[in-house]
């Protein structure tokens, strides 16, 4: 029996029919489907770009200036996109400033919203945290306007509607939709302002969607896929129930009933090489990283997380100023998608805008939606081996000074000094470059002949840039201060995929320390 798009309708049944007629056998790559030729939607993809200024004379690595931006907003035009999407914290500070220069950038690549040739194209842009509040963070705003009403006259918050329709002619909605060539687009900025009529004036900016969805859900084509934005994370989609910054799940139970939804959402900046960034439930979710620096997963592995990133939560300062070694230093890395819509699958392009180099595979989504799940994380997970060591690696293993962090309590009441320490640096060879066996995270271990043992995670150089990037073929290392183990050690790093498959680890000679 075949299935056609008419025959796809919103509801659970759906889902189990198509995947019975299909038996799950079309869904292994991009040739299996008719990916060639004219899309039928083309739309770019980016989140989290963190502008504060119109670049000058400056390199387009320089932090806070739009023209890596502008960069990619080109390459979009190259690739003849319908669309672009940006998901959240467009304006670093929350300044009129910091928006003007977004708008500068987009009207330098697409003036009046038209390809040089006169086309159309379409923003869906959506408000973020820094938007709302990024005036509140630090004090780089008040330093540049000290006086309270001239800061409240720059930000955006003061004027929302405002602002929004001054930088990009067109109106302001904390909840819209829009039609591109036949596609739904639906986008929920990041607004908890309530109605006038309410006392509080607030409300849960992401629980629109629910009555959105009442009044519009059954006005969509079953038969095609639709796009909603936002930009926290729909709560236990993708990257996981850990997913730091994730919404309170209104979301997810309202997208639930809509198997053609694919949601989009950014704020953590989790790196696109981490395949869990695209989950498929009861619909798709997708994480869009971004267009500034790449997140750490510090919270997934809680409390200390991993040796080079910030700890979380409760008491993470006492776990951050016991670790010996700085941050992971990630803003280098400018992460964006394509997303191509033919007639029967959905193919993703996954770029880095500094470098100009592909992430990864793309990603193949059968349409309709309903036909498979190829990237629920049981089954994205089989397509990927536990990454590998080459046969002759080894590690190297040598006596250093290092110190620890150190910090203080926020009440001030506790303080752990930073202290110069004899230590041992744990050198390991870079990973086999593989596709399909990508390393996430590296484990160290030390253990004592006594089978005491102590565990380190660090995340790896390159874990965030394409496999031919000089950085994807560096070593990484691990520091364990002498007071930390005792007598005889030896030393023994796994590593891991983004699924948590361990491959072989690589062990050291027992060491006298």
């Amino acid at each position: 029996m075949n299935i056609t798009r008419r025959q796809f309708f919103i509801g659970g049944a759906a889902a189990t029919g198509a995947f019975g007629a299909f038996g799950g056998c079309r869904f292994f790559g991009a040739a299996n489907f008719r990916a060639g030729g004219v899309p039928k939607l083309r739309f770019g993809v980016v989140s989290d770009i963190h502008i504060t200024r119109v670049g000058a004379d400056e390199k387009m690595e320089g932090w806070g200036n739009n023209l890596t931006f502008r960069h990619t907003l080109e390459w979009f035009r190259s690739q003849n996109v319908d669309a672009v999407m940006i998901a959240g914290d467009m304006a670093d500070h929350g300044t009129d400033e910091n928006l003007m220069a977004v708008a500068q950038a987009w009207y330098a690549v697409f003036p009046d919203d038209k390809y040089p040739d006169g086309r159309p194209i379409e923003k869906v842009f959506v408000y973020g945290n820094h938007d709302w509040e990024g005036f509140s963070y630090g004090n780089a705003v008040k330093k540049i306007y000290p006086d309270e009403k001239e800061l409240a006259r720059h930000i955006i918050r003061t004027d929302y509607s405002g602002w929004w329709e001054k930088a990009f002619h067109e109106s302001y909605a904390p909840i819209y939709s829009k039609e591109i060539k036949g596609y739904t687009f639906i986008g929920t900025h990041w607004d908890p302002r309530g109605p006038a009529s309410s006392p509080k004036r607030k409300t849960y900016a992401f629980g629109r969607i629910e009555k959105f969805m009442e009044a519009n859900g059954k006005k969509l084509d079953p038969s095609l896929p639709f796009f909603y934005v936002q930009h926290p994370h729909p709560k236990d989609t993708c990257y996981g129930s850990w997913a730091w910054g994730r919404d309170r799940g209104v979301v997810t139970k309202t997208l639930s009933a809509y198997p053609n939804a694919i949601a989009f959402s950014g704020h953590s900046h989790y790196t696109l090489t981490d395949e869990r960034s695209i989950w498929q439930g009861a619909f798709t979710s997708v994480g869009t990283s971004s267009l500034r620096y790449s997140g750490m997963p510090y919270d997934e592995h809680p409390p200390v997380g991993f040796e080079n990133t910030a700890s979380e939560g409760r008491d993470a300062w006492r776990h951050n100023a016991a670790k010996m070694m700085r941050n992971f230093a990630a803003g280098d890395c400018r992460q964006g998608m394509l997303w191509s819509v033919y007639d029967d699958c959905i193919v993703v392009k996954r770029r880095e805008f500094l470098s100009n180099l592909d992430l990864g595979d793309d990603w193949v989504l059968p349409l309709p939606a309903a036909e498979s799940k190829p990237f629920a994380f049981a089954e994205h997970a089989k397509k990927f081996r536990a990454p590998a060591f080459a046969p002759d690696a080894k590690l190297q293993v040598s006596t250093i000074k290092a110190k620890n962090r150190g910090g203080k309590s926020k009440d001030g009441k506790e303080d752990i000094p930073a202290i110069e320490k004899k230590a041992l640096k744990v050198v390991a060879p870079p990973v086999v470059a593989d596709k399909a066996a990508r390393v996430f995270n590296l484990e160290f271990v030390a253990e004592s002949k006594d089978g005491t043992k102590r565990t380190k995670l660090v995340i790896p150089e390159g874990f965030n840039h394409a496999l031919t990037h000089a950085k994807a073929a560096a070593s990484s290392f691990c520091v364990f201060a002498c007071d930390e183990i005792a007598g005889d050690v030896r030393f023994a790093v796994t590593p891991i995929n983004c699924f948590g498959a361990r491959g072989k680890p690589l062990v050291s000679e027992w060491i006298k320390v």
